[in-house]
């Protein structure tokens, strides 16, 4: 063998182990086809390796620029604001993406417009339903709008009546159920069952993922070098987007998850190596109030999410008011999440170049007065 593979092609069947399936070789004195095992892998093979995982789990950078072009006609790129108060306090080079500006003040709307658009026409006919704790729920109630078809959003009964009315402003139908997502989750899938619409999953849905990593797409564009993103985890719909389109197009760049410790239901996960549900959910990060990550949220936070970090519910209060009192900018408590993160548990190097992802800004008057008492 001349140290070459003339012709190689990835074998998706064998992921867990570094092998090449071989149809060609210039030289050989093995049969055709036997496994030939690598003792390291050039960058090309790897990246190939990277593409086909990825693609199992049905979400690949190809899906989510896709997406970003889908969405351009809907939706304007957000901006990345760099923080000189920030980047004093943090010690690096803060930059903080806002998705408290879009036409919901949350980023969700990214995802529930691409899944909507990529419906066939006569199945879009038929209408949508979910659950949703509030932001989600308002991204689909908008993307029904904006193609004149019926939403149903089914809300815990302790959801967040501001978000609650938003669902409805944009025409929607809300309906109470349970105690918790979860509870919501269980009745909108029954009565989806008995009816036509299309269930639009919160986090766990290939098109969603791939619609909320289009923020990876714009950051990108905006800071070429950037080193390290903050992210802000609920289901991991959000970090799943775009820890996969960061890691395939800068392998070098830190994807760092930001969870509260009342839900923590990711964290968990990864460290045990499967799923974990938790008995309870405690968090005022309602954006955030996940009991478990999704089954694709989960691979992609195991493949391409570096670290995740518990950020407390005083520092996320904390967070809301910084960001008000230095940027004049909303942040809800899921929202604030990344820069809670950033300030309390995070150590960058001096010269690093830090994005922090801003959200949602769905705040009650509530919750905005106890972070504006905070100290």
């Amino acid at each position: 063998m001349q140290r070459e593979l003339l012709e190689t092609w990835v074998d998706g069947y064998h992921l867990g182990s570094p092998y090449l399936l071989v149809p060609s070789l210039d030289v050989c004195t093995f049969p055709r086809f036997d496994p030939v095992e690598l003792v390291s892998h050039p960058p090309i093979i790897d990246r190939a390796l990277r593409e086909v995982e990825s693609d199992i789990v049905g979400v690949t950078p190809s899906s989510v620029e896709a997406a970003a072009r889908d969405l351009a006609p809907y939706l304007a790129p957000t901006p990345l604001q760099y923080s000189r108060a920030f980047t004093d306090k943090a010690r690096c080079y803060v930059h903080i993406k806002v998705e408290s500006i879009q036409p919901i003040r949350a980023f969700k709307v990214r995802g529930a417009l691409t899944k909507v658009m990529r419906l066939h026409p006569e199945e879009r006919s038929a209408g949508v339903i979910t659950a949703s704790a509030g932001n989600h729920g308002q991204g689909v109630a908008y993307a029904a709008a904006a193609f004149n078809i019926p939403a149903t959003v089914y809300v815990p009964e302790t959801a967040n009546q501001l978000k609650v009315e938003a669902i409805r402003r944009l025409g929607a139908q809300v309906v109470p159920a349970g105690r918790n997502y979860n509870d919501a989750y269980l009745e909108a899938m029954r009565h989806q069952e008995q009816g036509g619409a299309t269930f639009v999953h919160a986090f766990d849905d290939p098109d969603v993922i791939a619609g909320q990593g289009t923020i990876a797409v714009e950051l990108l564009r905006d800071l070429e070098d950037v080193d390290t993103v903050l992210v802000p985890i609920g289901g991991g719909g959000l970090i799943g987007g775009i820890s996969v389109y960061l890691k395939e197009k800068r392998p070098h760049v830190k994807v760092i998850g930001a969870e509260p410790a009342g839900a923590d239901g990711m964290r968990r996960s990864l460290e045990a190596g499967r799923i974990v549900t938790l008995d309870r959910v405690n968090t005022i990060a309602d954006g955030l109030a996940a009991s478990a990550p999704g089954k694709l949220t989960f691979e992609l936070a195991k493949r391409y999410v570096d670290e995740v970090v518990l950020v407390q519910e005083a520092e996320m209060l904390r967070a809301i008011r910084l960001v008000f009192e230095w940027e004049h900018l909303l942040a809800e408590p899921a929202g604030a999440a990344a820069i809670a993160a950033l300030l309390y548990h995070y150590s960058p190097s001096p010269n690093e170049k830090v994005v922090v992802i801003l959200s949602g800004a769905n705040i009650t008057d509530e919750v905005m007065i106890r972070a504006l008492k905070s100290r």
